[in-house]
């Protein structure tokens, strides 16, 4: 609808002659007879006006369905969402720019598209980040929502990381609140009720999950001079700390996205018995490892916990890089490295072989 057809609409639904809606702008009736056969245009002056005397937004009076445009991005950041978990890069990259260049005031899509940059450079080695820096900055410059600015912050600290600026990424880490601080924190002990209850659980998962990713952290922290700060036998003790701490939160093996940690924990201590040629806690391990991996593929990313803390709660997909999953990944090199060709002799070896072909995906 134009805006002449839009601005008769309105006048009628509200019972104004022509000659009234003129008054109340101070011009002529002829002027708004000439805006309705779309002759001519109200000034950008006036519009402000006609949306007080009708009662309606700008976007309203423009003709511009802000429903309909929110659906349409929402569907674009939807169908990025999907190229992302599969690891379609440069797809999840055109989408967003295509639904960038069609919507190029929609902060939301500057994120994801700032985002969706950063993970298909890294991944190619590219350290020029100056479209991020650009799109991170405007969002900064100039919007209001705080989730949308904080998003901005962590996705440009990222990029000034991959970009070598080290200086500017810890300023602007700066500029983050600290944990203590956050809105889970502010409400943990003011949520009530059912929807309380879920936003409870979903702190737990991200505590349980960012837990476990410390320890992962801890374990392989370097000083200074690039030494491992925990000998060799401390990692150990943290690792076999990591898989009982697992098996604690989960003790009915619904570990779901967490199986991660117990497969990379595992992995240590299969490396530490075959080195001492303990090759029973070897294959233990390398077991405990593949069950790992494998339930890490195939979980049924809709399916909620069973596990008291998180009962009920899902935790969905993972992202699949472009060269497999982590069954394919494990898969890889069990069946191509030298170093543990003796384990190939071994009637166990094609059972976890085929355990991992079963889950194993290529995108």
């Amino acid at each position: 609808m134009s805006l002449g057809s839009t601005i008769k609409r309105l006048r009628r639904e509200r019972d104004l002659t022509q000659e009234q809606l003129a008054e109340y702008l101070g011009i002529t009736s002829r002027a708004v007879s000439q805006w309705e056969c779309d002759r001519t245009a109200p000034d950008l002056s006036q519009l402000p006006a006609l949306c007080h005397i009708f009662g309606v937004s700008s976007d309203a009076l423009l003709g511009i369905d802000i429903e309909k445009n929110h659906e349409e991005i929402k569907n674009y950041l939807d169908a990025a969402r999907s190229l992302c978990h599969r690891g379609k890069w440069e797809e999840y990259t055109a989408i967003l720019r295509a639904a960038n260049k069609k919507f190029p005031c929609d902060y939301k899509i500057m994120q994801a598209l700032a985002d969706a940059i950063v993970n298909e450079y890294s991944r190619k080695g590219i350290k020029e980040y100056d479209e991020v820096f650009s799109l991170c900055n405007r969002i900064l410059a100039e919007c209001t929502d705080s989730t949308t600015r904080y998003e901005a912050i962590d996705t440009l600290g990222t990029a000034y990381g991959y970009a070598g600026k080290q200086e500017e990424m810890l300023k602007l880490g700066k500029e983050m609140p600290h944990a203590y601080f956050s809105y889970e924190n502010f409400m943990v002990y003011r949520w009530k009720g059912d929807e309380g209850f879920e936003e409870r659980q979903g702190y737990m998962y991200f505590l349980v999950h960012e837990l476990l990713s410390m320890i992962d952290c801890l374990k392989g922290h370097c000083d200074e001079n690039g030494k491992m700060i925990y000998s060799w036998e401390e990692r150990k003790e943290l690792n076999q700390f990591e898989i009982d701490l697992l098996e604690c939160l989960y003790p009915d093996g619904d570990y779901q996205q967490n199986a991660y940690y117990g497969a990379t924990a595992s992995y240590f201590m299969f490396r530490d018995s075959f080195h001492k040629q303990d090759y029973d806690n070897a294959w233990y391990w390398l077991e405990r490892c593949v069950a790992y991996n494998v339930h890490a593929d195939t979980y049924d990313y809709d399916a909620p916990h069973s596990t008291p803390i998180l009962r009920g709660f899902a935790d969905g997909g993972v992202i699949i890089e472009a060269d497999g999953n982590y069954s394919q990944t494990f898969l890889d090199w069990l069946t191509t490295d030298d170093e543990v060709a003796v384990l190939r002799t071994d009637l166990r070896y094609e059972a976890l072989v085929n355990r991992l072909k079963s889950a194993a995906k290529k995108p």
